[in-house]
């Protein structure tokens, strides 16, 4: 970066700045996450332990909306079968 002025040297410090990943974002196809997808639909109870363990990489958000999927899915399932042997 020899010969470049101030400006020149801010602007290569912005660009790179903006171009750089966001470390906030949420990538929520990742393969950990795909198999978590799979378990809501497979095995409930499973999912939830998945969801919810201590390094789990989804956040409070994500959490909270597996959470209510797999609660609806349950519920629905429960009252399926009601209906068809009750």
């Amino acid at each position: 970066m020899d010969g470049l002025t101030e400006r020149q040297k801010n602007i290569i410090r912005l660009r790179q700045k903006l171009n750089a990943p966001d470390p906030d974002a949420v990538h929520v196809f990742t393969p950990y996450k795909i198999l978590t997808y799979v378990f809501v639909i497979l095995f409930p109870p499973y999912a939830l332990y998945r969801i919810w363990k201590k390094n789990s990489p989804f956040n409070k958000q994500e959490k909270w909306v597996q959470t209510m999927v797999c609660v609806i899915y349950m519920f629905v399932v429960i009252v399926n079968l009601w209906e068809v042997y009750g």
